[in-house]
């Protein structure tokens, strides 16, 4: 029988995005992961040779290889993918400037909840000079963790970063992952505000597409508020049935296509820097943009076409749905708040006790399992008493926003009412 050339069925998209909570629990596995070797091993960050512990060059190959390309997506993927879960929680909700404010105030206390708790548990180990950084940078030659926590901050910089320091400012002297919340917070406040105003437009992908170019030329501002719109963007083709276009070859071709892609662009040197001594890469470094920025283009896309080719595919999808990625989807916020103090005290004083008797490695192995354990309790406790009621409160404060501001909308549209008293 002749094979048809019609494009072969592809599942619409599903009302709930299910899979997004395993690659959540991807993306966190992944910092983690990076900040865990970039801290006891960082040769295979930096590719220094003078900072390897193992034998031989491997840490400096491990710099280089395609193993830490996965690495590399680091808080990229986070972005794009928080501009694709906004548009999706808000599929719902109404398109309109009046619905914003209850939007913003939901999306303010869901985020500010959670720092503002991690805060309050970080404060007390750098009172008690509980976190051991410093320590820690001296013995591993990781020089980036010594730089935080030079000193102890008063009292009043806590509730000030608790309250609003940290999402409005960027302060980061209390807990140092938390820089990428003032991305995370403006971020939103860019996709939901594009949202309320042209959400149902026709040509809003001409709009997102124009603001990305504005952002990347305007290099003030972080390249990584061009992650939220390219997960804008994918939400809203994922969401016209992109994939019904294709035939199953030409989607099969695509998906591996953009797989390929991302996988060399979150290859490129992520030195903060220098220009990479690569041939492969030299071509792909921009004069006058910065090592770091050009690093973190590059990530942001790659990041891209990664969830480009897990919306497109049916079997990633189900790879991303694993038990075990979704449980650890859902504790990802916890488990990024809490992981860098963790490594900083738990497992950096646990580390350096165990120096004292063992090897290098041996220290570092037997440090990995009671890390894990500690991480992995420490985050689902978060996550039951802080992160779920969280939401919580985000939803009851965003509804008594809503519906405050519905009286006042019904009473401005109502007509004027007579006065029966006086037309008696």
């Amino acid at each position: 029988m002749p094979v048809s050339s019609a494009p072969a069925p592809a599942p619409g998209p599903p009302a709930r995005l299910d899979f997004l909570d395993g690659l959540r629990g991807f993306a966190a596995l992944v910092v983690i992961a990076h900040h865990y070797s970039a801290a006891f091993y960082p040769t295979t960050m930096t590719g220094a040779p003078a900072t390897a512990h193992l034998p031989g060059h491997w840490e400096a190959w491990f710099a280089g290889s395609p193993v830490h390309v996965l690495l590399n997506f680091r808080v990229c993927f986070f972005f794009v993918l928080s501009g694709l879960v906004l548009a999706a929680s808000t599929a719902r909700a109404p398109r309109s400037w009046r619905a914003l404010p209850a939007q913003l105030v939901r999306r303010y206390v869901r985020l500010g909840v959670p720092v503002a708790a991690a805060l309050v548990l970080t404060y007390p180990l750098l009172r008690g000079h509980l976190l051991y950084n410093h320590a820690l940078a001296a013995a591993t030659g990781a020089a980036w963790v010594g730089q935080f926590w030079p000193s102890v901050p008063p009292v009043a910089a806590l509730g000030h970063d608790a309250l609003y320091g940290v999402l409005l400012a960027g302060h980061t002297q209390l807990n140092p992952v938390l820089w990428t919340m003032v991305v995370e917070w403006y971020g939103s406040v860019l996709v939901l505000g594009l949202l309320a105003a042209v959400g149902t437009r026709a040509w809003r992908l001409w709009l997102y597409a124009g603001l990305a170019l504005a952002i990347t030329l305007y290099r003030s501002l972080d390249f990584y508020y061009v992650g939220f719109l390219l997960g804008l963007g994918l939400y809203d083709l994922y969401q016209r049935g992109w994939a019904a276009r294709f035939t199953t070859p030409q989607r099969r071709l695509l998906i591996v296509g953009l797989l390929l892609a991302a996988l060399f662009f979150t290859s490129y040197p992520q030195s903060y820097y220098s220009a990479p001594a690569s041939r492969v890469y030299t071509w792909m470094y921009l004069p006058g943009v910065g090592s770091g920025r050009t690093a973190d283009m590059y990530y942001t896309l790659g990041a891209a076409l990664l969830l480009g080719a897990v919306l497109l595919s049916a079997r990633l999808r189900r790879l991303t749905m694993q038990p075990f990625l979704r449980r650890v989807g859902k504790r990802a916020f916890s488990l990024y708040l809490l992981h860098f103090v963790v490594l900083s005290s738990g497992s950096a004083g646990l580390f350096l006790w165990l120096r004292g008797q063992y090897s290098y490695h041996a220290s570092f192995g037997l440090m990995l399992l009671p890390t894990v354990l500690v991480l992995w309790s420490s985050a689902e406790l978060f996550y039951r008493w802080v992160d779920v009621p969280s939401h919580t409160l985000a939803r009851w404060l965003g509804r008594a926003v809503a519906a405050r501001l519905a009286p006042a909308r019904r009473a401005t549209l109502a007509p004027p009412q007579r006065d029966e008293a006086v037309s008696q």
